[in-house]
């Protein structure tokens, strides 16, 4: 089956070109590494598909039930797996979830598991009514695809480091719709932690509050 996401006020990752070269090479990039880096990009890039698709009518009314989601999950209305809290940014799964990250007793790609039928809890008839039935009508996924939505609930300073949805658990292609704020998504980029540091990324895309944008 396939994954939808819905991100709430997704990050845009501090970066510095001068910065990261000086720390990574001591010099300015060569053409040779910026050619390598425009290639990279225009790979990236052929693998992403962006539409317009929400009013901002149609953005207000699922950013309540957004919210409604984030009241019900603090009142511990939602089965134990359906909330993954993180510093800056809670996740709600809904209809299938996974172990990932610091959750995995062996890390690395591969790792990751569904958790069993019934763990977390099905996906909201509101997200089928407002969100699904437009993607179907728009062709952008075909009826019967999604299984699998997930919230990423995302306050301000907070991010999710570089990854790769896990191929051996999602259908391609992943479908990500925006609330709450215009942002960015950025590929390409390399964390260090304590402190954090970000890289600059291979691409920077913008992504527009009710915008869809589809991941190959």
């Amino acid at each position: 089956g396939g994954g939808g996401g819905l991100p709430r006020e997704p990050p845009e990752p501090p970066y510095d070109r001068k910065r990261r070269h000086q720390e990574d090479s001591g010099s300015e990039p060569s053409d040779y590494e910026e050619q390598k880096e425009e290639e990279e990009a225009r790979k990236v890039k052929s693998g992403i598909r962006q539409l317009r698709l929400f009013s901002a009518e149609e953005c207000a009314k699922i950013e309540a039930r957004i919210e409604d989601v984030v009241s019900r999950a603090e009142k511990g209305l939602y089965k134990e797996h359906t909330v993954d809290r993180a510093p800056l940014r809670n996740k709600y799964f809904f209809g299938e979830g996974y172990t990932y990250g610091s959750q995995l007793q062996r890390r690395g790609p591969g790792q990751e598991r569904l958790y069993p039928r019934g763990e977390v809890d099905a996906i909201p008839e509101w997200v089928h009514d407002l969100v699904i039935r437009k993607l179907v009508e728009h062709r952008v996924i075909p009826e019967g695809f999604v299984n699998s939505a997930v919230i990423n609930d995302y306050q301000p300073g907070g991010c999710i480091v570089s990854h790769v949805d896990p191929i051996h658990i999602f259908e391609r292609p992943i479908v990500s719709v925006s609330f709450f704020s215009d942002s960015a998504l950025c590929f390409g980029c390399k964390f260090q932690f304590k402190p954090i540091r970000v890289s600059e990324p291979v691409l920077f895309l913008p992504v527009k509050r009710g915008s869809v944008t589809v991941l190959r």
